[in-house]
């Protein structure tokens, strides 16, 4: 079966294809022009950006997801990309410097099944680091990888191989319970 995610960012494409693959799912990403709000919820948010999206035979999901300081509550959150390219990797060091560096990323996937959304959440604890990095692409897709230290590990998630950031992924751990949940659908609609 064939799902649509509604995306642009190459790497999110390669992480939905391969926690998606063992459950049968073929994945394709596709830009849509949603018009994204500044504030609410990430579950909110995603469930406009679907609110957005015309209905269609394939089942569509979108993503949303931030990096959350545990010195400063609820924040960055929704705003993660915004403040990262207001302040840039300085303008963190700044905000964190005397401050307790844990972190978190959470991540939501909502998925358009049959008139209905349903909303799957990932987290992956760590802390960020006091090193800033140098000579990064300017077309960094994930700019907090360089910086975060999942818990357990020594690495910061951008040193390691796409394979084990797949692995140790908040969007994996939300994929392959929406990927449970819609084979659980696929098999209840073949017994009804």
């Amino acid at each position: 079966m064939k799902l649509i995610f509604a995306t642009t960012n190459s790497e999110k494409l390669i992480e939905a294809k391969m926690a998606l693959a063992p459950f049968g799912f073929e994945v394709e990403g596709e830009s849509f022009p949603f018009k994204e709000p500044t504030e609410g919820t990430m579950e909110s948010i995603a469930r406009y950006k679907l609110s957005q999206i015309e209905d269609r035979e394939e089942p569509v999901f979108v993503d949303d997801s931030g990096i959350f300081f545990e010195a400063y509550p609820n924040f960055p959150g929704i705003l993660t990309k915004r403040i990262f390219n207001l302040v840039g990797y300085k303008g963190i060091e700044k905000l964190l410097k005397e401050e307790n560096r844990s972190a978190y990323f959470h991540g939501v996937i909502a998925m358009k099944w049959k008139n209905e959304i349903k909303v799957f959440h990932g987290e992956l604890h760590g802390k960020i680091t006091n090193l800033i990095p140098n000579d990064l692409p300017i077309d960094l897709k994930f700019p907090f990888d360089p910086i975060f230290i999942p818990n357990g590990y020594n690495k910061v998630l951008g040193e390691m191989p796409i394979e084990k950031r797949v692995f140790l992924s908040y969007r994996r751990i939300a994929l392959e319970e929406m990927g449970k949940w819609l084979k659980n659908q696929l098999v209840v609609d073949k017994t009804s």
